[in-house]
């Protein structure tokens, strides 16, 4: 059984769990970041001293359950009234921490979704906020501020781009976070915000140390377009300096989309000064996968295909197991 590490935020993460979870003879844990501000986990971190991990670690947790029912109701989010935007798993998982331990309420929620044997873990318990460093000087502090700082009607790409990213206070990353690293096979970085979801979840105290030392092999898993107010005029391998940068070391394979996105969902991308990811023919020395992953839902949304995902990674892991065995 191979065990595979994944990191990242939310939505794209889920994505990655969705099509792993379809492979056999592997076991996954998935480590998510603890630094989000907003949304429903927000309020609960604001009104009720929640964590700042509540909201992605449980979507990764949804999308790991096979229950139709069980995944629905985890999902279901109220409209209106004192639960307005807030989702079953959130106030679940809330709740189970209350009164219990963190790992306690991990745990019951692991088996309520029936995961096993996967898991899903903060990347730290710790209390901490997210700050970026503006090019002109200025430091952003929260993780909606950075998600949203593009809405600010002053905001310029050539002036406010981001130039660093940490965490204040600096925190340790969990020890259980620390030993799957050791443990692994595979660590697969997702897709998703570079700054806000990806970055956040290398940034405790050892990740990098722990990453840089693995006999783990590393995937990425590109983004498929860039986002505004983080990525604007990013290129694949801007993405790759970034995050090879907070890993402390190269990746072994990379996976970018290759097919054609229709021209009336890059219109009301562009709309939001968002573009697809070029410069993939500039990437060397690594494996690349140029495969079918953009996928557009009804709502014309660019999500990463599940199918492909799972496709592609088994195709790794088998050439890496037909290596071993020659």
């Amino acid at each position: 059984m191979k065990h595979i590490v994944t990191i990242g935020g939310g939505g794209g993460h889920s994505q990655v769990l969705k099509a792993l979870k379809q492979m056999s003879d592997v076991q996954i844990t998935g480590i998510c970041p603890s630094t989000d501000s907003g949304g429903s986990t927000g309020v609960l971190k604001v009104e009720y001293q929640g964590n700042g991990y509540t909201g992605d670690l449980t979507k990764c947790i949804a999308a790991l359950c096979n229950n139709d029912v069980i995944r629905a109701a985890l999902m279901y989010r109220y409209e209106n009234g004192p639960l307005d935007s807030h989702s079953v798993k959130n106030i679940l998982f809330h709740a189970l921490e209350k009164v219990s331990s963190t790992q306690e309420a991990l745990e019951a929620l692991w088996t309520m979704a029936d995961i096993a044997p996967h898991r899903v873990i903060p990347v730290t318990t710790e209390k901490t906020e997210l700050c970026a460093t503006l090019t002109y000087g200025n430091t952003i502090v929260g993780e909606t501020n950075i998600d949203y700082l593009a809405s600010n009607p002053l905001w310029n790409p050539e002036h406010h781009a981001i130039s660093d990213i940490f965490l204040k206070p600096e925190v340790p990353a969990s020890q259980i976070a620390l030993s799957v690293i050791d443990e692994a096979d595979y660590i697969i970085i997702c897709p998703g915000d570079l700054y806000s979801s990806i970055i956040p979840t290398l940034l405790p105290d050892g990740m990098r140390q722990s990453i840089s030392i693995s006999r783990a092999k590393i995937i990425v898993i590109l983004n498929i377009m860039t986002k505004r107010g983080e990525t604007d005029s990013y290129v694949a391998t801007d993405f790759l300096r970034v995050i090879e940068g907070h890993l402390g070391r190269p990746a072994e394979y990379i996976i970018c989309n290759s097919a054609p996105i229709p021209d009336d969902v890059l219109l009301a991308y562009s709309l939001e000064s968002k573009v697809e990811l070029g410069g993939l023919e500039d990437i060397k020395n690594r494996e690349l996968y140029l495969v079918p992953l953009a996928d557009i839902s009804d709502d014309g949304q660019i999500l990463s295909d599940v199918g492909t995902i799972q496709s592609t990674v088994e195709t790794i892991l088998n050439c890496n197991v037909s290596i071993s065995e020659t």
